[in-house]
């Protein structure tokens, strides 16, 4: 009895602590933010990725969560497998309008690397380099592609979404659970509907927003991160060359154009998140990108210079405006078209013909 009545003093005590907390909360006006990655409908926790596309639960989404119509297990010409985050998916579009729609287009009215040529698209939003690996060396890689694209941004060199680090001069698994959207995505289905509604659930989830409660990152150092996170690209992108080579398929990177930085000629600390104030890379940011190019070019991996190309084409007439959407870093279907066009042209060079080509 004493048992019994202890328990119903303890949740007494959480109920009306609960309900004060909400009352104050009421009170001062408290709204609960917006969670993008913690949507149910659209996005799924992620024991091996932090979070990945809900089959059929958002624009397009196929039976194996990537963007796009059904991928046979069996390629019937060249197979691309476009690897990246949501400029690769093609935020804010349709899907004939994202990058890799426009680029399978584009090869198959060249003729590039041969008929019936595919390319899948495997962009999430959000996804920096350590995700889109986990991604292609766990469960696409089996789909037997001729090219897999990597396209990297200055996001991608900050280290958010860690999913490995650097032991000994090797990768070794970091558990998606330590990651902030992974344990919001799974809070929302786990929890009641009416407990989810509540500002109490949206003020504790929201804290967690942006937070590295389990430190994964190696330092609050921005140029100390971004060291660490260019190592483990250079690992990644090279361990990628290598299974290319053993299971024959070229890898091919993709230097995003990124709008802020073309915008001021191609100065990347300028680079921001949409239009706040906020500088992804610091004061170091172009010494961080020309690092970045030496890495890719270390790996032997073949890749491609987007943002040289854009700047280039501005000097012909292209205004960089017309190639985005209003207000945002995305590409329109304008600017993804060029940037199909500058990814096929690389891929027409002799020195990376694909095993299936003519």
């Amino acid at each position: 009895m004493r048992v019994v009545w202890r328990l119903g003093l303890a949740v007494l005590s959480f109920v009306v602590v609960f309900g004060l907390f909400e009352l104050i909360l009421f009170a001062t006006g408290f709204e609960s933010p917006l969670l993008h990655f913690g949507t149910p409908r659209v996005y799924r926790a992620d024991d091996e990725l932090i979070y990945s596309l809900r089959p059929g639960g958002a624009l397009d989404t196929n039976s194996i969560g990537l963007r796009g119509p059904e991928v046979a297990a069996s390629a019937r010409g060249p197979r691309l497998i476009a690897l990246g985050d949501s400029y690769t998916y093609g935020h804010g579009l349709e899907y004939p309008a994202s990058y890799p729609a426009l680029l399978q287009d584009e090869l198959v009215r060249r003729g590039t690397l041969g008929t019936g040529t595919e390319v899948v698209n495997a962009g999430t939003p959000g996804y920096n380099v350590d995700q889109a690996y986990a991604l292609f060396v766990e469960r696409l890689q089996a789909l037997g592609p001729d090219w897999v694209l990597l396209a990297i941004e200055p996001k991608d060199l900050a280290g958010a979404n860690v999913l490995f680090d650097l032991e000994g001069g090797e990768l070794v698994r970091v558990p998606a659970w330590k990651n902030w959207i992974y344990l919001q995505l799974k809070l929302r289905t786990t929890l009641p509907e009416w407990l989810q509604g509540t500002r109490v659930f949206g003020f504790l989830a929201g804290r967690l927003t942006g937070s590295d409660f389990f430190r994964t990152l190696p330092s609050s150092d921005l140029d100390s991160q971004i060291q660490w996170q260019l190592e483990k690209i250079r690992w990644m992108v090279a361990d990628l060359v290598e299974r290319g080579r053993e299971d024959g398929f070229e890898v091919l990177v993709i230097h995003y154009p990124d709008r802020p930085a073309l915008v001021h000629g191609g100065d990347y600390r300028m680079s921001s998140y949409f239009e706040l104030p906020v500088q992804i890379l610091g004061p170091r940011g172009n010494e961080h990108m020309d690092r970045l190019a030496e890495v890719i070019v270390e790996t032997g991996a073949h890749s491609v210079d987007g943002m040289k190309i854009f700047l280039d084409r501005e000097s012909d007439g292209t205004e960089i405006d017309s190639l985005f959407l209003a207000a945002d870093p995305h590409m329109n279907e304008r600017g993804n078209r060029m940037l199909a066009g500058i990814v096929a042209d690389a891929l027409a060079r002799p020195a990376g013909r694909p095993k299936s080509a003519p």
